[in-house]
């Protein structure tokens, strides 16, 4: 299986408390590997990012790729909000123990990006239907790409015959949006989405939030219009050779 650990057996119910313990276990024992496990994929990310805006005339700046694991906080918030589900392994009942974040000027590119991690030998995408909140936004008008995929890696594994490496796979979560998604995103996770997983409800407020997502849209599309009009103006000025500067080429 494509997680650190994992086991298929039905697990007898477990207390909070017993539940909490097993996943400070988890963290003491597999946190320094999967930190690596989220820079590794940072990097790999970083390189078909590199690619991809050289590929497209892009600055490197266009995209841009960050990496995190769950912290142990986070992963019993998500446990209490979930009433506590029993599980042998924490990668059981959380998906996302390790996401990325890939945050692109230009909404087109987010499915650029998409592509060249699905053309990647560096992922092995999940079986899990890739979600498009991009053209079927959520209710409160979140849009992002979201895609798993099983990052390979080398563990260190202790047995009777010493210490080996040990090919394996992780399965990570990678987000991939706009830069005007990602600034909606951000500004409300704080007070709606946190707000929201304590019971705080506000269907005004949630359709509040939707107009704002829908014309955040339509600049997104406006910016796309705007860069295909200024590479085509850098286009024909290099076509025709005229290359401006601080000085006159006589001068030079």
């Amino acid at each position: 299986m494509n997680t650190i650990e994992n086991n298929n057996e039905q697990h007898q119910p477990l207390t909070s408390d017993e539940l909490r313990s097993r996943v400070h276990r988890f963290y003491a024992r597999y946190g320094k590997e999967i930190e690596q496990i989220a820079e590794l994929l940072q990097i790999r990310l970083k390189q078909l990012a590199l690619t991809y805006t050289l590929n497209n005339k892009l600055p490197p700046e266009a995209v841009r790729v960050s990496a995190r694991v769950k912290s142990i906080d986070s992963f019993l918030k998500k446990l209490e909000n979930d009433n506590w589900p029993t599980f042998y392994y924490p990668t059981e009942v959380v998906r996302d123990l390790i996401g990325a974040r890939v945050v692109c000027w230009f909404v087109d590119d987010v499915y650029g990006m998409l592509d060249c991690i699905k053309a990647s030998s560096h992922f092995n995408i999940s079986d899990r239907p890739v979600k498009d909140f991009i053209k079927e936004p959520q209710p409160a008008g979140y849009r992002a790409m979201h895609v798993f995929a099983n990052a390979p890696y080398d563990s260190v594994v202790r047995g009777e015959d010493g210490v080996s490496v040990v090919s394996k796979e992780f399965l990570c979560e990678i987000q991939i949006r706009s830069k005007l998604q990602d600034a909606w995103g951000d500004i409300t996770h704080e007070f709606f989405y946190k707000a929201k997983a304590h019971g705080v409800a506000e269907p005004a407020l949630e359709l509040f939030l939707s107009e704002v997502a829908a014309r955040l849209s339509q600049e997104d599309k406006t910016l796309m219009n705007f860069r295909d009009v200024y590479q085509r103006l850098t286009d024909e000025k290099t076509k025709s050779g005229v290359r401006e500067g601080f000085q006159s080429e006589g001068n030079v």
